[in-house]
């Protein structure tokens, strides 16, 4: 059978892990997505959670959720919660080979496949779906995300993308005029490695000074910035930063440092305190560090609406609301992951919470007789040691029952990870279920560093 080899396959990690793909073999070219005729433009809304974009994609008449990420070139489904209804055509088994010497991971690529987001139809479409179950958003999301669709679908369209209000314009290139902005920047999008990677150039407040340097556009990345360490430029986390788990890849676990930087410049707009992560050199061998910096995540992105536009080559920037929110890694050190479904009796209407992705504007919950409801579980997942959490004495699997004096199943689980990142000093007041038994703590929010 035929493998794919990849030259860089891991998960990047702020706020959830996202797997993060890059095919070094030519991969054919799809058909393109294209809008009724005679219609210019289309709107959708999307989910942002994690700092990351979700989007509502039928496949085969199969409605699911996608991450959109700049970072990848093709279509990649990672779990569908019932396979059996999904039919992929024309499918082959192949394996897909990362970093290390694990075994290749098995994978199926199918062809002639029909992909609708809104209104744009894509009826030749190629996908990859790969088997491995272990590789899954959804826990750490909160609600179902199947996969990852990108350049196969934004090189067809100018994006005009607004994280502040959620939402996608898309325009035919040929329809699109751009409008004077003078609070915008706009700059070159350097594509690589098959033209399907887009590259800009920012500024960085380096030991040796305001350097430009060339990052990935990322926005499959919830994290601000990763970083090549690289002495002779200057880039290194320094003696500022702390050592963590960043991510796990096809090879196993991604550990390197964290910290934050002094200044990152986007143009004009010029960013304080930005949190970056450097990865250990043993994860990125095969990468050439004069020619690529590192990548440039969702957690910055969102700090501006975007207008993207392959076919032109640029990109357009405008800080939103979100600009001058502080840069913060998580005070609670907890990691918490949705694990299921808890049974509720005698619910409020208010307390019912998002658990699908149908329309992006119905909320889902699944109702039982007897005036029960099944509501989300949350779980911790990990405890940073020496976290306000851990000093406190949680522990990994204790199930949460409330926070702040609020029925946890009442929070997305965004919602309930954003709490942690922001209001150094909030005392956190939160219930847990150990071993059966109900116990309650108190911790006060902390920053790293």
């Amino acid at each position: 059978m035929k493998i794919l080899p990849l030259d860089f396959c891991n998960f990047l990690k702020s706020k959830i892990l996202v797997l993060f793909l890059i095919f070094s073999t030519a991969l054919f070219a799809q058909e393109n997505f294209q809008l009724p005729i005679g219609k210019k433009s289309d709107k959708i809304r999307f989910e942002l959670a994690n700092n990351l974009i979700v989007v509502p994609v039928v496949v085969n008449g199969v409605e699911l959720s996608f991450i959109l990420d700049t970072g990848v070139g093709s279509t990649i489904i990672f779990s569908v919660d019932n396979k059996s209804s999904l039919e992929l055509k024309n499918a082959s088994k192949i394996y897909l080979r990362g970093l290390g010497d694990n075994e290749p991971v098995e994978a199926i690529k199918s062809i002639n496949n029909e992909v609708r987001i809104g209104d744009a139809v894509s009826t030749n479409h190629k996908i990859y779906l790969v088997l491995d179950e272990s590789i899954n958003f959804s826990p750490r999301m909160g609600f179902p995300v199947h996969g990852i669709i990108g350049h196969d679908f934004i090189k067809n369209f100018v994006l005009d993308i607004n994280y502040a209000k959620q939402y996608i314009k898309m325009y035919n290139p040929g329809s699109y005029t751009y409008k004077k902005c003078k609070k915008c920047y706009q700059t070159k999008i350097d594509f690589r490695e098959k033209k399907k990677r887009p590259f800009i150039t920012a500024q960085y407040e380096s030991a040796n000074g305001l350097i430009d340097i060339n990052l990935l556009l990322d926005s499959g990345s919830g994290s601000s910035l990763w970083l090549f360490e690289n002495k002779e430029k200057g880039i290194y986390a320094g003696k500022n930063s702390f050592r963590d788990f960043l991510g796990k890849g096809f090879s196993g676990d991604i550990y390197g440092e964290k910290t934050k930087i002094k200044e990152l410049r986007i143009g004009d707009f010029k960013m304080k305190e930005v949190t970056a992560s450097f990865p250990d050199s043993i994860y990125i061998q095969g990468i050439s560090l004069n020619n690529r910096q590192g990548s440039l995540g969702g957690n910055i992105l969102r700090r501006f609406n975007l207008i993207l536009d392959y076919t032109r080559q640029k990109i357009s920037f405008k800080r939103n609301s979100f600009f001058y929110k502080p840069f913060h890694y998580n005070m609670s050190g907890l990691t918490i992951q949705h694990t299921g479904f808890t049974a509720v009796r005698n619910y409020k209407e208010e307390d019912r919470v998002y658990l699908g992705l149908n329309k992006l504007v119905n909320q889902k919950t699944i109702e039982l007789t007897n005036n029960f409801i099944l509501q989300p579980k949350y779980e911790i997942l990990d405890v940073r040691p020496n976290s306000p959490a851990d000093l406190a004495g949680l522990k990994k699997g204790d199930v949460i029952l409330q926070v702040n004096g609020k029925n946890a199943y009442r929070y997305k689980l965004s919602d309930l990870n954003d709490m942690f990142y922001f209001e150094e000093g909030k005392i956190i007041r939160m219930k847990i279920e150990r071993l059966g038994i109900e116990i309650s703590y108190n911790f006060s929010l902390k920053k790293v560093i």
